[in-house]
C-alpha cells in the first residue's frame, strides 16, 4: 500500500537537496574566486614591494655615484689649488730669491693640510659607502623576509582551501547518503 503524500515529500526533499547542492557549488565557486582575488592582491603587493626595493637601490646607487663624483671634484680642485700654489710659489721664487725657504714651508704645510683633508674626505666616503652597503643588505634581508611571509600566507590559504573543499566534499557525501536513505525508506514504504 503506497502513501499518496510520499512522492510529494520525496520530490520536495530531492528539490531541497538539489538546491542545497547548487548553493554549495555556488559557495565553492565564490570561495575559489575570492581565493584567486586574494592571491592576485598578494602578488600585486609583492610586486609593489619589489618595485620599491628596486627604486630604493637605484637611489642608493645614484647617491653613491654622486658621492664618488663629488670626491673626484674635490681631488681635482685640490690638484688645481696645489698647481696654482706651486705656480704662485715659482713666480715668487723667481722674483724674491730671499723668500724661497718661507714659501717652501708654506707650500709643504698647505700640501699636508690638503692631503689630510683628502684623507678625511676619502675616509668619510668609505664610511658612507659601508653604511650604504649595510642598508642594501638590510633591504635585501627585508625583501627576503617579505617573500618568505608571502609564501607562508599562500601555503596557509592553500591549506584552508583544501580543508574547506574536503569539508564540502564530506558534506556532499553525507547529503547523498541521507538522500539514498530517504529514497530507500520511500521505496520501502511504497512496497
Amino acid at each position: 500500500m503506497s502513501d499518496p503524500v510520499s512522492p510529494t515529500v520525496e520530490s520536495d526533499d530531492l528539490r531541497d537537496a538539489q538546491l542545497e547542492i547548487r548553493q554549495l557549488k555556488e559557495t565553492v565557486a565564490a570561495l575559489r574566486d575570492e581565493l584567486e582575488n586574494r592571491v592576485f592582491d598578494m602578488q600585486r603587493v609583492e610586486q609593489e614591494a619589489r618595485a620599491e626595493g628596486v627604486d630604493e637601490i637605484k637611489q642608493l646607487k645614484d647617491t653613491a655615484a654622486a658621492l664618488r663624483e663629488e670626491l673626484e671634484n674635490l681631488n681635482f680642485q685640490r690638484q688645481k689649488e696645489v698647481q696654482e700654489e706651486r705656480a704662485s710659489g715659482n713666480d715668487e721664487i723667481t722674483q724674491l730669491k730671499n723668500t724661497i725657504q718661507a714659501l717652501r714651508d708654506e707650500m709643504e704645510a698647505l700640501k699636508f693640510q690638503k692631503e689630510q683633508e683628502l684623507n678625511e674626505a676619502v675616509s668619510a666616503g668609505r664610511d658612507e659607502i659601508q653604511q650604504l652597503k649595510a642598508t642594501i643588505a638590510t633591504l635585501r634581508q627585508e625583501m627576503e623576509e617579505l617573500s618568505f611571509r608571502h609564501q607562508e600566507t599562500l601555503q596557509e590559504l592553500n591549506r584552508a582551501r583544501r580543508d574547506e573543499v574536503g569539508e564540502l566534499q564530506q558534506a556532499i557525501v553525507t547529503l547523498r547518503r541521507t538522500l539514498e536513505i530517504k529514497s530507500q525508506a520511500s521505496a520501502g514504504a511504497r512496497q
